[in-house]
């Protein structure tokens, strides 16, 4: 039986070390010389978040592996109990939208006459790794204990053996900083029950195991202590194609230990809303889902997630609400490829007009949490600066337009 600490002896891959923002491990497997490829971000202070080295770390070595026929699959998960991944760098972004600010002289909320050059090189590559990682020849185990958060939920939406713990917190909190929930969320959260994608989108709600399993974001459920169990099968089977990946994860998941008060005593935040969420199908912009989620909070006033759920819209950038909306819409029957390119326009757009910088500002930053976000009202943001943001690209300029071919250029 592996040991709790099972990959501190472990040994490094080539090119990799041990105080890296990423290590990669290569554990040797009982089927004779074949290994099992372990990346863990590895910056457990900043609760694992994704910066672009970190990017082009797991980029470099998921590349090198798909080729080398001896690395059977990989795992991915993230130093320490508290999180996978809380998110993207977005304290980086802030200081080069800052830094262009500066250079052009302008306040606030004035726009830029170009996005900084830093924001556009790491969401392409930041969007690149997850389409990548989606699209990946060999199983790819993402372990998404503690906080699962923005670009975490993007790598780990995109793993293939998605599992979830009993430690899970699973959110796309973007609108608290004036983003949008992307890394794919356009196609992902389009998948989930009707109206579940939008109120996550739009209220930055936290959820849980169950609920990730409820949603189809996770296919499996195993207790925070089975890690070393997991690994240890992987390392042991025959064959790792997918299905054996599938057949070891089901094992696991009716194991004792995974059948721990903590799991079993968890229950899913939203399948009790699943008939009240699928209204805002019928309801048209978001003034009209804040009514209707109104509705719904007034009949549930002891159901503090849900208060919390409700002021997180009512809180959050009206700018951003309006985008999730228009997203989710214009996505509904895109590809995930198509998401990818369609959400490269918009994350580069936020960079240009104050919002973004202010959002990350009062919640990272000063960390006064009073956004003076760039409309008051969502009734005052202009259809037209929402459609501007889908377009920043020309289409045949777009950064990810041969995205497709991810696979065959690594």
């Amino acid at each position: 039986m592996l040991e709790k600490d099972w990959l501190s002896g472990a040994k490094l891959a080539p090119n990799s070390h041990i105080d890296a923002p990423v290590t990669a491990h290569l554990l040797p497997r009982e089927q004779g010389n074949t290994y099992l490829g372990v990346l863990r971000l590895n910056k457990p202070k900043a609760l694992n978040a994704l910066d672009l080295e970190m990017v082009q770390v797991l980029t470099g070595f998921l590349s090198e592996w798909q080729k080398d026929v001896s690395v059977s699959a990989v795992l991915l998960l993230g130093e320490g109990e508290k999180a996978f991944c809380a998110g993207g760098d977005v304290v980086s972004m802030h200081r080069a939208m800052q830094k262009q600010r500066e250079q052009e002289n302008l306040a606030p909320n004035d726009t830029l006459d170009k996005a900084p050059g830093f924001i556009q090189d790491f969401f392409t590559q930041e969007y690149q790794l997850d389409y990548f990682i989606s699209q990946y020849p060999k199983p790819i185990v993402c372990w998404g204990t503690g906080i699962v958060m923005g670009g975490g939920l993007g790598l780990f939406a995109a793993a293939k053996h998605a599992i979830v713990t009993e430690t899970s917190h699973i959110a796309m909190p973007e609108i608290t900083i004036g983003l949008f929930p992307d890394v794919g969320g356009s196609y992902f959260l389009n998948k989930m029950p009707t109206g579940m994608g939008l109120f996550l989108g739009l209220t930055g709600a936290s959820i849980n195991a169950k609920d990730a399993l409820f949603l189809g974001l996770a296919k499996h459920v195993l207790h925070s202590s089975v890690l070393p169990q997991l690994v240890e099968h992987l390392l042991r089977s025959p064959q790792l194609a997918d299905q054996d990946v599938s057949a070891i994860l089901d094992d696991l998941q009716v194991s004792p230990e995974s059948q721990s008060p903590e799991l079993e005593g968890l229950s899913g935040k939203l399948p009790p809303f699943k008939d009240a969420f699928a209204s805002f199908a019928d309801v048209n912009g978001v003034q009209d889902i804040e009514q209707a989620l109104k509705e719904i909070a007034s009949q549930h006033e002891d159901n503090v997630w849900l208060q919390k759920a409700l002021k997180g819209l009512q809180r959050g950038s009206p700018i951003t609400a309006h985008l999730v909306v228009e997203q989710l819409r214009r996505g509904r029957d895109l590809s995930l490829a198509a998401c990818f390119q369609q959400e490269i326009n918009i994350a580069v757009s936020c960079s240009m007009h104050g919002e973004f910088q202010e959002g990350v500002r009062a919640l990272l930053i000063d960390k006064d949490r009073q956004a003076k976000w760039r409309y008051t009202e969502w009734g005052d943001v202009p259809a037209s600066f929402i459609a501007s943001h889908f377009t920043y690209f020309d289409v045949s300029e777009n950064p990810l337009l041969h995205i497709d071919s991810v696979l065959t250029a690594n």
